[in-house]
């Protein structure tokens, strides 16, 4: 087994072992509890830290050190951890419960910790052991009764992992009572059902399940006995009423019927809280973009998440003539050149009467193998070689910009190092003054505050220093105009509610929308305003519980799209869930109408970062096999199937394409760019076990550094002429 797992615990005979070490609880109540019975509460930090580590494994020290303590100095931030190991050390008698060296931490080998035994029978699929996991005193919550609103990094993470633990417990709930069911023990099943319950009395889920079983045993009354407790829960709760579908299962129960199979889906929303008709709030920043505008300058639009970065790009360009979006994606920056190729599809299809010069073309095959055979291609091995590449992408942009269109170019911060450096090489040459203005590109791009990579961030600062750039920041709206935003929508009852968003929800308008779906779903819009909700500034719940909304395939199509990323398209889903395309049809149409889906696309991060939260971890292995399989067929990037494999956790299919990778990348990029593929496939070599082609890929990422140190990437070098 791992050296991080327990080794007490025999999975395979169900028996237990006796420990003698200590035992850690971070579900529910968080604790040490020792080989003689002691126990010990754990601090706040402390119980993070070993959640942390049983969630995510080794870790490097200076990120955990930053996530605890983000506002303290570096040196008062590591003194503070060296203080809390020390504490943790003393508490169990001098037992090492965190491994610490001068870069990572790690659990110890003799510490036995809940989580970790839960993620780890997770990952094998045992999902009664899962349970097993779970301890009765505060059930399967993570860190209960702790929050993190002073450590905002951290709270992120702890509500992504809450969502995961939970996710992966509900998911064994679930299959056991299903497998029960299907041996024709239904006495099992509603134990397991009563036991989920008394766990979480507001789960709909659970109550539903309840219900059901009694039903089947041939109580009628105490299947509606059930459901009045959990409508009296929601309500008191949630202050919502139960959905259509335990409704819907209580009537037929109320007739004596046979029960229905799954429900169908819900009813859309209304467009209006996709897309609010008025832009609420953002005057001074139009007048900000007016000025950039007229002065020639790069826009750039910062701000939190969901603060209408693209919405109000978009709504601008759109006054300003004919305009395409592109964007970057969360798994660019693993793929050199990846948001820089999709950049130019997006261009090349938007303006096919271009014809790019040949040399260009021949070039631009690199990274793109539509327009040519790379293979037939010199490596890149002088500073010349260079040039011409990063030369042809200049041209190539200067030729499928002349059409006039804007360019919005959204979530930059996902871009990886490769593109960010040709774009920033090309800009000051498409703005070049001398090319006369008529000729010169105009862009909008968006990204997140705080998000920026270094790489980034640099050439951001060194441009707005020039006057080349302006850069407008969006806070929040101000309660002023959260109504005005609500008259816009023409919601019945969403007005009534406009201080109450404004103050749940800081102004921020992704988080006023989400919240009034939740209220229109749950029939609450025209009520009081509900007693509890989900911390303020969070919207996961909100969107977790529209995702329980949707039909089992509808969830498992949004999953696959998550994991699929910029690969996603329906043509896919088919295959990799073996269903029929009339089935993924009716899937899609329910994702859109619940606002998961616009076309493609999620319709917001947050809503891909909760999808993906939804998806335990043997499922995700499951999918990123099956998606491995059918991209194999396409002509999708070598290191794109590594990772699927990697994750599917078949080591041996994804070798070949990581050594594929490392050897084309060699063959086709830039030296450092090579170096990067090499180092990235040498790590996972190590990782799997594999170090004999490890030192190969070692040996190639050094000869690849040494070529790239001989020139300086061309940054200032002037374009030559062809």
């Amino acid at each position: 087994m791992p050296r991080l797992l327990w080794p007490a615990w025999r999975w395979g005979r169900r028996t237990k072992v006796a420990w003698t070490g200590w035992t850690a609880r971070v579900l529910g109540l968080a604790c040490l509890e020792g080989p003689g019975g002691q126990r010990v509460r754990l601090e706040r930090r402390a119980a993070t830290l070993l959640a942390y580590l049983g969630l995510e494994g080794p870790s490097a020290k200076a990120s955990l050190t930053g996530l605890l303590w983000p506002d303290s100095p570096p040196t008062t931030a590591r003194n503070n951890m060296r203080q809390l190991l020390r504490r943790l050390r003393l508490a169990c008698g001098g037992l090492e419960l965190v491994q610490a060296d001068t870069e990572r931490l790690e659990l110890g080998p003799e510490l036995n910790l809940d989580v970790a035994r839960l993620k780890s029978a997770a990952q094998s699929h045992a999902h009664s052991h899962i349970l097993e996991a779970v301890h009765p005193e505060g059930g399967g919550r993570l860190l209960s009764g702790f929050d993190f609103d002073d450590c905002p990094e951290l709270a992120r993470w702890l509500d992504g992992a809450r969502t995961a633990v939970e996710g992966w417990i509900r998911q064994a709930r679930e299959a056991e009572i299903e497998r029960h069911m299907a041996r024709g023990d239904l006495t099992t099943a509603l134990m397991q059902a009563q036991a989920w319950v008394q766990q979480e009395p507001e789960s709909e889920q659970a109550g539903r399940h309840l219900i059901r079983l009694h039903y089947l045993q041939g109580d009628r009354g105490a299947a509606l006995a059930a459901f009045e407790r959990l409508r009296t829960v929601l309500s008191r709760e949630l202050d919502v009423t139960p959905m259509p579908d335990t409704l819907a299962l209580v009537r037929l129960i109320e007739k004596g019927t046979q029960l229905p199979h799954p429900p169908a889906a819900s009813p859309a929303l209304p467009l209006s809280v996709l897309r609010p008709p008025v832009l609420a709030g953002r005057e001074a920043a139009w007048r900000q973009l007016e000025e950039g505008w007229n002065a020639g300058q790069m826009l750039f639009i910062t701000g939190d998440p969901g603060t209408g970065k693209s919405r109000l790009a978009e709504e601008f360009a759109a006054i300003k003539g004919r305009w395409f979006r592109m964007e970057g994606r969360p798994g660019d920056q693993d793929i050199p050149f990846a948001s820089q190729a999709r950049a130019l599809r997006i261009h090349m299809a938007n303006e096919p009467g271009v014809k790019l010069p040949d040399w260009v073309r021949s070039e631009l095959s690199r990274i793109l193998p539509e327009l040519g055979d790379p293979r037939l291609l010199s490596p890149l091995t002088s500073e010349t070689d260079e040039l011409r590449f990063y030369d042809a992408h200049v041209e190539a942009m200067r030729l499928l910009g002349e059409g006039g269109a804007i360019n919005v170019v959204d979530d930059i911060q996902y871009w990886d190092k490769a593109s960010s450096k040709i774009f920033f090489y090309a800009l000051p040459r498409l703005l070049d003054p001398s090319v006369g203005t008529a000729r010169q590109p105009r862009i909008i791009d968006c990204y997140r505050r705080g998000e920026l990579p270094s790489y980034n961030q640099i050439n951001i600062r060194q441009m707005l220093e020039s006057g080349m750039v302006r850069v407008i920041d969006l806070g929040p709206l101000s309660p002023d105009d959260v109504r005005q935003l609500l008259a816009g929508l023409e919601l019945p009852g969403a007005e009534a509610h406009a201080e109450a968003l404004a103050r749940y929800t800081g102004g921020n308008p992704l988080y006023i929308t989400e919240t009034l779906k939740h209220l229109l779903e749950t029939d609450s819009l025209h009520k009081d305003w509900p007693h509890r909700l989900p911390p303020p500034g969070r919207v996961g719940p909100l969107i977790q519980r529209r995702l329980e909304r949707l039909s089992p395939l509808a969830l498992q199509t949004a999953q696959l799209a998550a994991l699929a990323d910029s690969h996603f398209r329906p043509a896919l889903a088919p295959a990799a869930l073996e269903v029929t395309a009339s089935a993924i049809h009716a899937a899609l149409a329910e994702l859109e109408a619940a606002q998961v889906l616009v076309g493609e696309r999620f319709s917001h991060d947050l809503v891909l970062e909760a999808v993906r939260a939804s998806l335990p971890p043997a499922a995700a292995r499951v999918l990123h096999g099956r998606l491995a399989t059918v991209l194999e067929r396409d002509r999708v990037p070598a290191i794109l199937l590594a990772h699927h494999w990697m994750e599917a956790g078949s080591v041996e299919r994804a070798l070949p394409f990581l050594l594929a990778s490392a050897h084309a990348d060699e063959q086709v990029l830039p030296p450092e760019q090579a170096a990067d593929h090499y180092a990235r496939a040498a790590a996972l070599m190590v990782a799997a076990g594999r170090l004999e082609e490890a030192v190969q890929a070692r040996t190639a990422e050094a000869r690849c550094r040494t070529r790239a140190q001989r020139h300086a990437t061309p940054s200032n070098a002037s374009s030559r002429s062809r």
